[in-house]
């Protein structure tokens, strides 16, 4: 059953934030997914908040975490020879464990921090922290 509710989770996410995963994505488009999934997460704030932070059922977090996981794998392919992994000598590996532990170790932060900045501020947040990666590429 619960393996069942953290799939509909997953789900729910994929319909809000209008995931597509073989579309190609560009930095404003990430910005804007990125602030719909925050949006969602905000709007159901009291779901998510027992849900992603409950250590009793981990399935939940690691479904988020996975999914996460998956839109970073394929932003970094897309990106390919011009990602700041690639041009860092970053294994691809280590750049998606970061990015996707990195997002939804924030996510559970701020909810259980009862969402002090609102979805927009977070959102931009995160899209400077992966500016400020892309512009120091040539350093």
């Amino acid at each position: 059953m619960l393996e069942k509710m953290a799939d509909d989770m997953i789900e729910d996410f994929k319909q809000a934030v209008g995931i597509e995963p073989e579309k190609p994505a560009t930095e404003e488009e990430d910005w804007s997914m990125m602030l719909r999934l925050l949006e969602h997460i905000a709007e159901h704030h009291k779901f998510y908040k027992v849900i992603l932070g409950s250590r009793k059922a981990p399935i939940f977090s690691e479904r988020l975490l996975n999914m996460l996981t998956e839109l970073i794998s394929a932003r970094i392919e897309e990106m390919g020879a011009e990602s700041f992994c690639y041009k860092a000598g970053i294994p691809k590996d280590i750049a998606i464990w970061h990015g996707s532990a990195a997002l939804i170790g924030t996510i559970v932060a701020w909810l259980r921090n009862d969402m002090p900045y609102t979805p927009a501020f977070l959102a931009k947040q995160f899209y400077l922290l992966t500016r400020s990666r892309i512009e120091t590429k040539g350093e």
